[in-house]
C-alpha cells in the first residue's frame, strides 16, 4: 500500500463522523415512533434527511471545487454537532416533537450533503492512483461499520437506556472528528482558483461552473450511466429500508431493540466485502461487478419480503449490505479515476444527488406503499426494477473491456 501518512487520520475522522451518524440514524425512527404509529410519518424522518440533495445537492459540488475541502468539512461538522446538541437539550426538557425531529433531520441532512460531497473528492489527494480502489474499500468499510454496524447497534442500545443518549454521543463524535481533520496537512485546497468575479457576474460564474460539470457528465457514458442506475437502485432500496423498523416489529415480531441489532448483523456482509472488494473487481472487471452486486441486492429484497424468519432476514440484510458495498466501491473508484480533480466535486455532487435524492423519494414512497398495501409489499416491490436496471447497464456496456484498467482502470 502506498497511502500517504495522513490517510489513517482522515479515515478515523470519517469513521467517527459515520459512527455518530449511525447512532443518530438508528435513534431517529425510534424517537419518531414514540410520537406516532403512522408508517408514513416514521418513514418521513429518513426521507427528510435526503431532501437537501433534491433541493441543493447538484450545486454543492461547485463549493467543494472552489473551497478548501477540509475547511468545509470542519465547518459542517461543527454546525451539525451544535444542531444535534440542541435536539438533545429539547429531549431533556421534554419539548421535542415531530416538527423538531423533522427540522433536525433536514438540517443535519444538509450538513451531510456538504460533507459527503467534499469527502468524496478528498481521497485522491491522500492515496496514489494505483491504490484508489483499496483506499475506497477502506473508507466504505469504515462507513459500513459506523453507519450500519457499530453505530446503529449502539444507537438502539443507548436509546433503550435513555432517549437523549444517542444524540449526545453523535454530537461528541463529530467534535472529535473535527479535531482530527484539523491535524491534516493543507492538501485539500482547490488546484486552481476560479478567476475573481465582479459581484454582478458571480452568480453567472457559479452557473457556468455547474454547467461545466453537468456537460462533462453528459459526455462520459460510463459515469453517466452508473449515475442513472444508482438513482433507480436507491429509490427501491430506500423504500424498504425506511420501514425496516416496522418490518422488524410487526412482521418478524421482534422488540424495537432488535432493529439496531439486525442492521448491525446485516452490515457484517458489507465489512467483509470492504476487504475482498478490490480483488473481486480486479478479477471480474467493473461492469460484471456492478451486475453481480445489483442482482444480489434484488434477490435479497425479494427474500426479505417473503420471509418472517428473523435468521433468514439477518442473512438477507448481510447479503444486501455486501452487494451495496461492492457496487459503491466499484462506482466510486471508477468516478475518481475518470473525472479530473478540478471537476471531481461537481461530478460527485451530481452522483450523490441521484443517490441521496432518490433515497428521499424512495423513503417517502416506501411509507406510502406500506400504509396502503402493507409492509411485505414494500420489501418486495424493488426487486424487479433493480435487476432490470443492472442487466440493462451491463448489456449497454457489454463491449467495454473488463480487464486491466477497464471502465475507469480499477486495476492498477
Amino acid at each position: 500500500m502506498r497511502f500517504r501518512t495522513p490517510f489513517a487520520r482522515y479515515w478515523l475522522s470519517g469513521f467517527l463522523a459515520d459512527f455518530g451518524d449511525g447512532v443518530r440514524l438508528a435513534a431517529f425512527p425510534l424517537l419518531a415512533a414514540g410520537f406516532t404509529r403512522s408508517p408514513t410519518a416514521v418513514a418521513a424522518v429518513t426521507a427528510v434527511q435526503g431532501l437537501p440533495w433534491l433541493v441543493l445537492g447538484a450545486g454543492l459540488g461547485v463549493l467543494a471545487d472552489r473551497t478548501d475541502r477540509r475547511r468545509l468539512m470542519v465547518i459542517v461538522d461543527v454546525a451539525r454537532a451544535a444542531i444535534i446538541a440542541g435536539l438533545a437539550a429539547a429531549i431533556l426538557a421534554r419539548s421535542a416533537g415531530l416538527v423538531l425531529i423533522y427540522l433536525t433531520a433536514f438540517t443535519t441532512g444538509l450538513g451531510s450533503a456538504l460533507r459527503d460531497t467534499a469527502a468524496g473528492a478528498c481521497v485522491p489527494r491522500l492515496a496514489g492512483p494505483a491504490d484508489l480502489d483499496r483506499a475506497n474499500a477502506r473508507m466504505i468499510a469504515g462507513q459500513v461499520v459506523g453507519n450500519e454496524l457499530a453505530g446503529p447497534a449502539a444507537g438502539g442500545w443507548l436509546f433503550g437506556l435513555a432517549t437523549v443518549l444517542p444524540f449526545a454521543v453523535n454530537a461528541g463524535t463529530l467534535g472529535i472528528a473535527v479535531l482530527l481533520l484539523l491535524t491534516l496537512p493543507g492538501v485539500f485546497r482547490p488546484i486552481s482558483q476560479p478567476a475573481p468575479q465582479a459581484p454582478g457576474t458571480s452568480l453567472a460564474a457559479l452557473r457556468q461552473e455547474f454547467s461545466e460539470g453537468l456537460g462533462w457528465l453528459r459526455r462520459h457514458s460510463s459515469v453517466r450511466d452508473v449515475t442513472i442506475a444508482v438513482g433507480v437502485i436507491a429509490v427501491m432500496d430506500a423504500a424498504w429500508f425506511a420501514v425496516l423498523v416496522l418490518y422488524v416489529i410487526h412482521i418478524l415480531n421482534q422488540k424495537p431493540g432488535m432493529y439496531g441489532l439486525l442492521v448491525a448483523i446485516g452490515a457484517v456482509g458489507g465489512i467483509a466485502v470492504g476487504g475482498l472488494g478490490p480483488p473481486i473487481t480486479r478479477r471480474l472487471g467493473p461492469w460484471r461487478s456492478l451486475l453481480i452486486a445489483g442482482l444480489v441486492m434484488a434477490a435479497s429484497q425479494a427474500v426479505l419480503g417473503l420471509t418472517a424468519n428473523v435468521i433468514i432476514a439477518a442473512a438477507m440484510l448481510a447479503a444486501s449490505s455486501a452487494a451495496c458495498v461492492l457496487f459503491d466501491m466499484t462506482a466510486v473508484t471508477m468516478r475518481q479515476r475518470q473525472v479530473p480533480d478540478n471537476l471531481l466535486g461537481r461530478i460527485t455532487s451530481l452522483y450523490r444527488t441521484a443517490l441521496r435524492g432518490s433515497e428521499a423519494l424512495g423513503a417517502l414512497g416506501g411509507g406510502l406503499v406500506a400504509a396502503v398495501v402493507g409492509i411485505r409489499a414494500t420489501m418486495l416491490i424493488g426487486a424487479t426494477p433493480i435487476a432490470a436496471t443492472v442487466i440493462l447497464l451491463s448489456w449497454h456496456h457489454r463491449g467495454t473491456a473488463t480487464g486491466r484498467n477497464a471502465g475507469g482502470g480499477l486495476s492498477p
